[in-house]
């Protein structure tokens, strides 16, 4: 009986044992479980604040404003650290998990306005959200994960070249296409030290041919093709390798934006492009408009100041005319129809191309003899420091230019001659006034 009665205090105390560490570790799967939901929770409320504030900017640059009251939030000015701080805020309740767990997220987004929303201050004081994702445990006790983040406008050009239908990109003669960081070398055609191979060529096909990349190659499943001396691979790639599979992907996408509309457009209405040579010297962001711009001869169009051209028709520069960008300039350039820069093309002096944007608006092909039909023609043998953009038409590159910036097209078409492209790494952070950009994430925080 006494060595009965020891096993059963013994066996009790090991099942009491048992049962303990039982309900501990369901304790612990429930708090892992209602972590991970509230994780969840707290990243829904990042989708709609982002969602929303896309709405608001939409709204704003179309000319009317958010309702931000009628969807739910509650609008306060705080003063914190002695500066008043816009703040909108809502809850969201109602969550239930499969497990039967309620839950709930507390939405905060400071710097909402409608001037938070749009240049200067989207940049340098850009909205900012807090997301608490609550999930309560079974026992009531609530387990509460908060993601903060500072949201700011997308960047459209994140590749050296980009487009977006079939038959898409092509380059048919040597072309060299790298990369390199505007902020470690100002001007980098002086050094190649800067060089590196993080250039990205995105479209549904490519056709490489002759180019040499030195990066990757993204396309919509199709392998691109080759012909003699095309190679896509990074500078670490063995010599005798000439198409580095590694570096060759089947997911292209390139980022479309729409360009605003006249009416939408940011700045200061300052009046018509002057006929001939000519200097434009705005102190703050000016709009200037033309029906066509035609730069031939000897003329010269200077930009002092930052500036947004709209030419309702078609936009040209021949012969050795050229636009000048000075190093207080900045220029975009917004074309209804055709587009040809030749002749002395843009001498942006900045060295930036950030700076200086050609945007076409027209889906139309025009005649470009002998080179057959394309929306926008580029050929001209000054350095161009800047970006290209024609969601809806191609664009062709003739003769041997040499780009600093990035490219976008719906058809890319690298036409003729022995150019090279070399992408600004910096692009990837760069946003224009002139299109309707939606807000990403910009810097991303789990703070408990």
């Amino acid at each position: 009986m006494l060595v009965a009665l020891c096993l059963t205090v013994v066996l009790g105390i090991a099942v009491i044992g048992y049962v303990a560490v039982c309900a501990r570790t369901m304790e612990m799967s429930n708090r892992s479980f209602c972590t991970t939901s509230s994780v969840q929770l707290a990243e829904i409320g990042v989708e709609e604040a982002l969602w929303t504030l896309n709405k608001a900017s939409q709204a704003y640059v179309g000319g009317s404003s958010y309702g931000w009251s009628g969807a739910g939030w509650t609008l306060t000015t705080p003063t914190i650290n002695g500066v008043p701080v816009p703040t909108a805020t809502k809850t969201l309740t109602g969550f239930v998990s499969n497990r039967g767990l309620q839950g709930s997220v507390n939405i905060k987004i400071e710097y909402y306005s409608n001037n938070n929303l749009i240049p200067p201050l989207c940049y340098t004081q850009p909205p900012t959200i807090t997301s608490d994702g609550i999930s309560q445990m079974p026992d009531g006790f609530p387990i509460d994960k908060q993601l903060k983040l500072t949201a700011r406008p997308a960047a459209l050009f994140t590749k050296a070249v980009g487009a977006y239908t079939s038959t898409s990109f092509t380059i048919n003669w040597i072309c060299p296409l790298d990369s390199y960081e505007t902020h470690v070398n100002l001007d980098p055609a002086s050094s190649l030290q800067t060089r590196k191979d993080e250039a990205i060529v995105s479209a549904p096909t490519v056709s490489v041919n002759a180019a040499n990349i030195s990066g990757y190659v993204a396309t919509a499943g199709t392998a691109p093709t080759y012909t003699t001396g095309g190679t896509v691979k990074r500078a670490d790639t063995p010599g005798d390798v000439t198409r580095d599979l590694r570096y060759v992907f089947t997911n292209a996408n390139q980022t479309l934006f729409d360009i605003l509309a006249d009416a939408n457009l940011p700045g200061t209405y300052a009046g018509a492009v002057p006929s001939g040579t000519a200097t434009l010297s705005p102190t703050v962001l000016s709009r200037y408009t033309a029906t066509n711009l035609f730069l031939t001869g000897w003329t010269t169009l200077t930009i002092d100041g930052p500036a947004i051209i709209v030419v309702s028709g078609d936009f040209y520069i021949g012969d050795t005319a050229k636009i000048l960008i000075t190093a207080n300039g900045s220029a975009q350039i917004i074309v209804g129809g055709s587009t040809y820069i030749g002749g002395g093309g843009v001498d942006n002096r900045t060295k930036l191309p950030k700076n200086l944007a050609v945007m076409s608006r027209s889906a139309g092909s025009y005649s470009w003899s002998p080179d057959g039909y394309y929306t926008a023609k580029f050929e001209t043998s000054t350095p161009f420091y800047g970006v290209i953009y024609v969601p809806n038409g191609s664009l062709s590159v003739c003769g041997n230019p040499t780009i600093y910036g990035a490219l976008a097209a719906n058809v890319v078409d690298q036409h003729y001659g022995n150019g090279a492209i070399h992408y600004d790494l910096d692009l990837r952070k760069a946003v224009f006034s002139t299109l309707n950009t939606p807000f990403d994430v910009a810097q991303w925080l789990v703070s408990n």
